[in-house]
């Protein structure tokens, strides 16, 4: 409990900025309260002195205060209205956008353990469900319990032993809601977390379209939906059970107490105990406070709701990123490409090392080549140069300077990177090329397609550059995503590029006619290459055989065929003809 009130905190912090307006629309509602609190007494003073006892003075009086109080009610509900909606959306809107920042800020093993469903989820659903706490509901618990103040003195004072009668009912109210809660609780937390299970099995099953068809997997994938949503929907209906036990109970009890006080206030004016007007204004009253138990009863159940989404918020929020910057960063402005490996040790796990003491020095502007089996640390390596992870010990140095000292955004700004799978942005085809230098002129973005062997394709389509891709967009091959991803990279200017099997997707023709282009890109930059084709690696100024995470050989290509005992003269020899390098 003492954790969700903590939560409960942080969450209301985001309602600072708006305190002022809160104030207001609380003050609001308790205007709107009090005057919705009149009219018994008005009809009470009807009955009794007008109607009863003859004062027509008090007549048009008692008339004009009944008709201007729905007027002055109607008009400070709309300004309330609109001041709900204004301050509730600013204040989800602050939540998502302080958590989609933060989300950027985790590391890649992060991203590992979560589902893009499930944080679309969190960051979508759950932050709407915590907005109730803060706008509507947050005005009626401040409008009610005006109300029920108000009530509760003004039944005392008609009869205090009806009016004990009525708290004993109310009491009722926290009985029931004490012994449901715990299972409300219980099945809501379960149904959203199957929720996010669903959802992230959706995600993932929806990217990856292409191989469900192709192993005609699709009866199979329809059938593992159906078992997760029938989970899902056994955790959604105990939920709702649990709900409608607790409403239907709380409606009872409303409506058995409603009917005891009116027929005993009844059996009161036959007894000469009230008047008729006493009697429509107590039970006028009971009603005021006996709805907002009812409305409190059912608003305990959505601030259940609203603490699980907050705890589910803090999941997140109170993930402390793995890569942080330095106290005192250095920006980097201009990097020159040299790169130093320094007995580096690295493990994603603990005990399990992936990277086993990495000496690898690299001057600016050379070309290393990055190969070896599957599982050997290429792609590692080269996680680690663009600090998505921190390396155990060891130094990893650019430009004679540790790279945890760097800025992380200006640092990350002086690499372009292309990897194996082409990934764009449903934007024009234009705004993905420059996405890595938004600052790139048309003229460079243009030369950028012309090095990655996409502008003829590109200024063939009917808006040319300005053509939409992704969804609603046109649709392009896995060749010509990847040659915009190269464009991508180019553009970005980079002074360190990292090419991941970036051709791997390409065939011959294409792959040469962008080598050679590329071999003039490279210029002057340090680039490094994760490939299988011997065409990539051939005039690397190093090559580097990577083995269960350690240097197994390393040299040019002329200088690792001269060891014809070496693992790599054996790759080459055993699979030249294929043109591709293998485990």
């Amino acid at each position: 409990m003492s954790e969700s009130r903590h939560n409960l905190a942080k969450i209301l912090a985001f309602a600072h900025p708006y305190r002022g307006r809160l104030f207001s629309l609380m003050a609001l509602t308790v205007l709107l309260s009090v005057l919705a609190m009149l009219p018994p007494l008005v009809t009470r003073a009807i009955v009794d002195k007008v109607l009863t006892e003859g004062r027509r003075d008090l007549f048009v009086g008692l008339a004009i205060c009944m008709f201007v109080m729905p007027l002055v009610m109607a008009a400070c509900s709309y300004l309330q209205s609109l001041g709900i909606a204004a301050v509730g959306q600013r204040f989800v809107f602050d939540i998502r956008i302080a958590l989609y920042h933060h989300m950027l800020g985790l590391s890649l093993r992060f991203y590992g353990k979560h589902s893009a469903g499930k944080l679309v989820n969190r960051l979508m659903g759950d932050s709407g469900t915590v907005q109730q706490m803060l706008t509507g509901q947050t005005i009626n618990v401040i409008s009610d319990l005006v109300c029920a103040t108000f009530a509760v003195t003004a039944t005392f004072a008609i009869n205090w032993r009806l009016a004990t009668l009525l708290a004993l009912i109310v009491l009722i109210f926290v009985v029931n809601y004490r012994f449901n809660i715990h299972r409300i609780r219980r099945a809501s937390r379960s149904a959203w977390s199957a929720m996010d299970r669903l959802s992230g099995g959706v995600q993932n099953r929806l990217v990856a379209n292409v191989a469900v068809k192709t192993f005609g997997a699709e009866e199979r994938e329809n059938a593992t939906f159906q078992r997760h949503s029938d989970n899902t929907l056994e955790f959604g209906r105990e939920a709702m059970v649990a709900g409608s036990n607790f409403s239907l109970n709380t409606n009872l009890i409303q409506n058995l107490g409603r009917s005891l006080i009116y027929f005993l206030g009844c059996a009161m004016v036959l007894s000469g105990d009230l008047t008729y007007g006493d009697v429509i204004a107590f039970t006028t009253y009971a009603m005021q406070l006996l709805m907002p138990a009812v409305r409190f009863s059912e608003l305990a159940r959505q601030i259940e709701q609203v603490g699980i989404a907050t705890e589910r918020l803090f999941e997140i929020f109170d993930e402390i990123p793995e890569i942080r910057n330095d106290p005192h960063p250095i920006t980097a402005p201009h990097v020159q490409g040299r790169v130093d490996f320094n007995n580096v040790f690295f493990e994603y796990e603990t005990g399990r090392p992936v990277i086993r003491g990495l000496d690898l020095h690299v001057e600016a502007g050379q070309t290393i080549a990055l190969i070896g089996p599957t599982g050997c640390g290429k792609s590692t390596v080269l996680a680690l140069l663009l600090r998505f992870y921190d390396i155990r010990s060891g130094e990893l140095l650019i430009d004679g300077v540790d790279i945890r000292r760097y800025d992380l955004h200006s640092f990350r700004r002086h690499f372009g990177i292309v990897l194996q799978e082409p990934l764009l942005f449903s934007t024009t085809i234009v705004e993905n090329i420059r996405y890595g230098r938004p600052s790139a002129t048309r003229e460079e973005v243009e030369a950028a397609a012309r090095v990655a062997e996409i502008h003829d394709f590109i200024v063939g389509l009917p808006k040319g550059y300005e053509t939409f891709v992704g969804d609603y967009g046109v649709e392009l091959s896995v060749g010509q995503k990847q040659r915009i991803n190269i464009a991508r990279a180019v553009a970005a200017n980079p002074a360190i590029l990292i090419m991941d099997e970036a051709t791997s997707s390409l065939d011959s023709d294409s792959e040469r006619a962008i080598q050679k282009a590329m071999d003039r890109v490279l210029q002057g930059r340090t680039s490094f290459v994760v490939a299988h084709r011997l065409s990539t690696i051939r005039n690397a100024d190093k090559i580097v055989l990577l083995d269960q995470g350690r240097i197994a050989e390393m040299g040019r290509h002329s200088e690792l065929m001269a060891m014809p005992d070496g693992r790599y003269h054996d790759l080459y020899t055993k699979h030249m003809g294929a043109g591709v390098l293998t485990e």
